[in-house]
């Protein structure tokens, strides 16, 4: 008796699942290839059916579609569980005002976040419909909503500067964004790696590379931000520009150091830069590079589901 008493709850977890998927809703939308078509399909057929999905599940996914650029498909997983009455937080509404705004328009991005409740007009969405702003290059509404956000006391964090300072870069601009830096500073803004990546573009753009040297300086100096394989890859990027090899190629020693978890991105700006350099040769005869091939062979083996990605991965 005991015996079957313990069993109980294994059979009702196993009952109580099946109505949910067998596989994850990320695996079944991308099983028959990572074209938009292919996914569009999958998910409308995901929609038909009865099966339910956790919401952790939905955000994951939502979250992957993001990353490969299907905002139509994003947006529409995240409308129907809605409709279906999975609640949204206030995190889930920013980034559903971002999927709005990529795949139907600022001017419906905006809609979007006028009709929020007040109680969701947070830093939060607010920062999410300026990055929508400063991707459509809008300065002047980036910076009204910037404005705007500080006449209300609302938290401006680094992600809303890095938004607008590389809005300034893009758009020739790169003068200002010391400026924005000193202002950051002034209101104590933490940074992060993003932020001191964007300021060293924008001194690289006005040629003061004596300037970005000072912001890796700075950086060990301040000690919250530690340098990563992104700084280093900016900054010989930089050095490359600059034709000063030797310093470019000392950066991309940094950026092997630094890439721990071998990040494929890493690899990416290592073979670009190498190139660049016309020390690819000498690059493929390094231990990262044989890691690089073992690893990426893994990769397309485990993702038949896209058979352009070994291609995608060496295009910049």
């Amino acid at each position: 008796m005991a015996l079957r008493h313990l069993s109980r709850p294994r059979d009702i977890v196993k009952r109580s699942t099946k109505k949910y998927l067998d596989e994850p809703l990320y695996h079944r939308l991308f099983k028959d290839g990572g074209s938009e078509v292919s996914v569009r399909q999958q998910l409308n057929q995901f929609l038909k059916g009865t099966k339910h999905v956790f919401k952790w599940e939905v955000g994951d996914t939502i979250k992957k579609l993001r990353s490969r650029g299907l905002y139509y498909p994003a947006l529409k997983l995240s409308e129907v569980m809605e409709h279906r009455g999975m609640n949204k937080t206030v995190s889930d509404q920013a980034i559903h005002l971002d999927l709005v705004a990529k795949a139907r328009g600022i001017a419906a991005g905006e809609s979007y976040f006028v009709d929020l409740p007040e109680t969701s007009k947070t830093e939060l969405t607010y920062a999410s419909l300026l990055n929508c702003y400063c991707k459509e290059l809008m300065t002047e509404k980036a910076e009204g909503l910037l404005n705007k956000m500080k006449e209300l006391n609302i938290t401006v964090s680094s992600m809303s500067y890095n938004s607008l300072m590389t809005l300034y870069t893009k758009t020739g601009q790169a003068e200002r964004v010391p400026g924005m830096i000193q202002e950051m500073k002034a209101e104590d803004v933490m940074p992060d790696s993003y932020t001191y990546n964007v300021w060293m573009r924008a001194l690289a753009a006005t040629e003061d590379v004596s300037g970005v040297e000072r912001v890796i300086e700075e950086m060990n100096r301040d000690g919250r931000v530690a340098p990563d394989w992104t700084t280093y890859s900016n900054m010989a990027s930089i050095y490359v520009d600059a034709g000063l090899s030797e310093k470019a190629e000392k950066a991309l020693q940094e950026l092997e150091m630094k890439n721990t978890e071998r990040d494929f991105k890493a690899y990416q700006f290592l073979i670009t830069l190498y190139g660049r350099l016309g020390k690819l040769n000498e690059y493929s005869g390094k231990k990262s590079f044989g890691i690089l091939n073992s690893e990426l062979g893994n990769l397309c083996k485990s993702n038949p589901d896209d058979g352009n990605y070994g291609q995608n991965f060496f295009t910049v």
